[in-house]
């Protein structure tokens, strides 16, 4: 994957860099933290995903992004990093035709979800504390768990451990832990039984 972060805050592109290389295999990354450095990268280089914050400081601001995002070819997914929780993320892909947008303020467990609907093709936008995509409807059991949730789950009641897991899907120890307790958070699993027993109800054993 080919991706392009156009965020001027170093420690949130940084902690979103890192999100997305545990996700994905990244081929290249290149870092903008202003405007001229974002659109210099979009001219140069082929971007599979691009994500620009709505703030990032420069000439033309949010208007010329966007007039550029317009121009990527179709196979590049466009999604915007918004800091106001009060708008509606929908409003850009209605105006701009990008496929998604997201809030900075966004857990850890909320970004994984978002991208991985993005990297599969699908339109989504995050909205504070909810996520909401089209098409379709996540409102199955099934899909309570991302993708990577679902690896980790399945790792995690095969024996696993933490420093296994971590080499095998070559992501840190911490995003592994992060990823335990936010599975244990969204199932509400308090024993350890609970694990075999959500595994046996979502098909994970």
């Amino acid at each position: 994957m080919k991706v392009l972060i156009g965020i001027e805050h170093e420690l949130l592109r940084y902690g979103l860099i890192q999100l997305l290389k545990d996700i994905q295999p990244v081929e290249y990354m290149v870092e903008a933290s202003d405007t001229e450095q974002f659109i210099d990268s979009l001219r140069k280089y082929e971007f599979d995903l691009t994500v620009a914050n709505t703030t990032l400081p420069g000439a033309g601001g949010l208007p010329v992004l966007i007039s550029e995002l317009k121009n990527l070819s179709p196979g590049t997914k466009r999604v915007l990093m918004l800091g106001n929780p009060g708008g509606a993320p929908e409003s850009y892909s209605e105006d701009s035709g990008l496929e998604g947008a997201f809030y900075h303020g966004a857990t850890l467990d909320e970004l994984m979800e978002f991208f991985q609907r993005i990297l599969k093709g699908e339109t989504a936008f995050l909205h504070a504390g909810k996520s909401r995509h089209q098409p379709g409807n996540d409102n199955q059991e099934s899909h309570l768990l991302s993708d990577r949730e679902k690896e980790i789950f399945h790792m995690k009641v095969r024996g696993f451990s933490v420093k296994d897991t971590a080499s095998i899907l070559k992501i840190s120890p911490k995003t592994v832990e992060n990823h335990r307790r936010n599975i244990r958070r969204k199932l509400s699993i308090g024993r350890n039984s609970e694990w075999f027993e959500w595994g046996k109800k979502l098909g994970l054993l």
